[in-house]
């Protein structure tokens, strides 16, 4: 089969995501050519594709040596770079891969996240404002209608875009408190899921649901007022506890106080998540965490334990049942003692509510936790524990902590 031929099949196997036969069509093809470029690059992109930045680098390095102009391949080698914790490197290589094609946003939003992850808010934020929301909003009420964070909104009505996952639409609901110290009358739009805990917030005046017909004087994607109000990581907004329940939660949490320690896990989050790869801890490694603690209440933070296959995990209590809203789970966690859980959107809940938390990062972390550092930005409560050399010494190092915290209960853990 002539080169081209291999070549043009395996790209296509791998836009299919059959990933098996796409390496091994270009695998075939590199043995036929050296240092096809078509090859090496597709090569490159698959093992970044199925999360193995070093087989990528190697690859990409190896075609960047003769060919550092060859589209697509700075961007993918940065991407390399990111996964492996090299985020310096990763910003470099972005900002070249945008030399050879100024106009190619998701590289360009690549670099913002990459500068938000090292601290350059700044530039980071800007770069980050060219996601898709953000420009279909623009596109169907037109730019005049978008808030640019300098029009008066006194007396106004403002519209706010909860966007991306449950997670998101939490952790960025404390900037409706500025827009109202501002005078504006706030909406903020969500899911079906967040509306009850929306309404929690005292500085929303409406929660829009789809097909919700909403008036406005303008409107803004929820994670642009970061950039609007000029967020650093050295003044970030409301980082101890936003949301409130209301006094008769309060009243049915006394109710369920045990004299047990009560802790609640996640060792994943939605399979669907792009990052799902990197962030969910493997559940045979998670589960030593409920060993030989005779003296704790575990509870499982994930909604649905069902396509649980560990037989420790899946025996867990779940915190509440399917179907639940945010704020259902909101209310049953104002009795907990602690949260130890991967980076989910049930983290940002646990922290809004200023319940003590403690997130296990993976490899490449999420821009908002920042490349270093054991203490979040975002939240008072949430205490950061980073993958250093694999999951099972993570969770030996966080093992060793909870006994701590068990040993010692007088001290709240932060």
């Amino acid at each position: 089969m002539p080169l081209r031929v291999i070549l043009s099949t395996a790209e296509e196997v791998l836009r299919k995501k059959n990933f098996p036969i796409a390496e091994r069509l270009f695998e075939e093809a590199l043995r036929i050519k050296n240092y096809s470029i078509r090859g090496l690059s597709g090569l490159g992109r698959l093992y970044n594709e199925i999360n193995e930045p070093t087989k990528a680098s190697c690859c990409l390095t190896r075609l960047m040596t003769y060919r550092p102009g060859v589209p697509n391949a700075s961007a993918q080698f940065a991407h390399a770079c990111s996964m492996l914790g090299n985020f310096s490197g990763a910003a470099r290589w972005y900002r070249r891969a945008l030399s050879v094609a100024p106009d190619d946003r998701a590289t360009a939003i690549a670099l913002g996240i990459t500068l938000l992850r090292l601290g350059e808010w700044e530039e980071g934020l800007a770069l980050y404002d060219l996601r898709e929301g953000v420009v279909s909003l623009e596109k169907s009420i037109g730019k005049e209608k978008i808030w640019d964070g300098t029009a008066d909104l006194c007396g106004k009505n403002v519209l706010v875009v909860g966007e991306q996952g449950h997670g998101d639409h939490i952790q960025f609901l404390r900037y409706c408190a500025l827009l109202k110290d501002k005078g504006a009358r706030v909406t903020f739009f969500t899911r079906e899921l967040l509306e009850k805990l929306c309404a929690w917030m005292p500085s929303i005046d409406e929660v829009a649901l789809n097909d919700d017909k909403v008036s406005f004087d303008y409107a803004v994607m929820a994670m642009s007022l970061p950039r609007l109000f000029k967020t650093r990581p050295d003044n970030i907004p409301l980082r101890s506890a936003y949301l409130t329940a209301p006094p008769d939660a309060a009243v049915r949490v006394a109710s369920k106080l045990s004299g047990k320690r009560k802790i609640a896990l996640a060792w994943k989050g939605n399979p669907q998540n792009s990052r799902d790869a990197v962030r969910s801890c493997p559940p045979d490694l998670f589960a030593r965490l409920i060993k030989n603690r005779p003296d704790v209440e575990f509870y499982a933070l994930p909604f649905d334990l069902s396509s649980e296959t560990h037989e420790r995990l899946s025996q867990l209590r779940p915190i509440c049942e399917p179907g639940s809203t945010f704020a259902d789970v909101a209310e049953q966690l104002l009795s907990f003692d602690l949260v130890i859980s991967v980076d989910t959107g049930l983290v940002h809940l646990a922290g809004a509510l200023g319940i003590p938390t403690w997130l296990m990062i993976g490899h490449q972390p999420d821009w908002r936790w920042l490349a270093v550092g054991n203490e979040s930005l975002w939240y008072d409560s949430v205490r950061l524990f980073r993958i250093t050399d694999g999951w099972s010494d993570l969770i030996d190092q966080v093992g060793e902590e909870l006994d701590h915290f068990l040993a010692n209960p007088s001290e709240r853990s932060q």
